[in-house]
């Protein structure tokens, strides 16, 4: 385990911070002194104050505020709220993401619109609300995906939505790396958290047969990659060597890459017959 670049944040605002993640984040954060504020839709009583247990610092403490991501009013007003409580953030990462799947025919124009009002706009809503009160020698991170630098079967609104995220976390970086404040877009491929259950449970067998050359990461393993990048603030951070190699071919050999994908999609059509769309 890695140490903190610059030592260890002092207050850290967290999306998502409620599950996933962005919970297994948390703790982390928790764990190496920070006070931490948590938006999220929902975070339990009993959630709270187990987290409030792992504060080591006296002066350290956990405070959640309920907000929709999308709603951009309403984060603003929450991180206000809550850097007049914990203090400026010289840590943020969003964490709130959603994934719905189909083939693009298939995709109504609402799974589509609530992926990228999540997703990006989200992104967009949570860097806005932390910058405003975020000074030099900040650290400001947002997860997308590996489907950010990769296209992939039944990804259409997921994958336009992550696309948006790196591309809005290259502008960030450019922008604020002036002003003193460093940016990371986290690019994972599949980790086991219940969102990747789900996508299991209703998605396409040719997704997941798919999404095999990149592998799948117990989301320990997954946080403590993430963790370490973080640490190191390095702007991309992709944890696990299977998907490392997956972005490294996507963005620097790109033909090879979409031959490896089309055949594999190919291969996994005449495996599942009618199956392939949804299970």
């Amino acid at each position: 385990m890695s140490s903190w670049k610059y030592g260890a944040p002092r207050v850290a605002f967290v999306s998502g911070g409620g599950s996933g993640i962005g919970l297994n984040l948390t703790r982390a954060l928790l764990a190496d002194g920070a006070s931490v504020a948590i938006f999220d839709l929902k975070v339990e009583d009993a959630l709270l104050e187990e987290l409030r247990g792992l504060c080591k610092a006296n002066s350290a403490n956990v405070e959640r505020f309920v907000v929709d991501i999308t709603d951009p009013v309403a984060v603003e007003r929450a991180m206000d709220e809550a850097a007049a409580t914990l203090g400026h953030p010289d840590f943020a990462i969003n964490c709130a993401g959603i994934l719905r799947t189909a083939v693009f025919t298939e995709m109504s124009y609402e799974m589509f619109d609530q992926s990228i009002r999540v997703n990006l706009y989200g992104s967009r809503n949570f860097a806005a609300g932390a910058l405003k009160h975020m000074r030099t020698g900040g650290h400001i991170a947002l997860i997308a995906s590996l489907a950010g630098m990769c296209g992939s079967y039944t990804h259409g609104a997921y994958a336009t939505s992550k696309f948006g995220v790196v591309g809005l976390a290259e502008v960030l970086r450019t922008e604020l790396k002036p002003e003193g404040i460093d940016v990371s877009v986290v690019c994972p491929g599949e980790i086991s958290t219940p969102m990747l259950e789900e996508e299991r449970r209703v998605g396409s067998p040719v997704t997941e047969a798919l999404n095999e050359f990149a592998g799948v990461l117990p989301v320990e393993v997954a946080v403590d990659g993430i963790l370490d990048g973080l640490r190191q603030r390095e702007f991309m951070i992709t944890p696990g060597f299977r998907a490392k190699l997956t972005r490294y071919l996507a963005r620097s050999h790109t033909g090879l890459f979409r031959w490896i994908v089309d055949s594999k999609v190919a291969k996994a059509l005449v495996r599942f017959g009618d199956k392939a769309t949804a299970k």
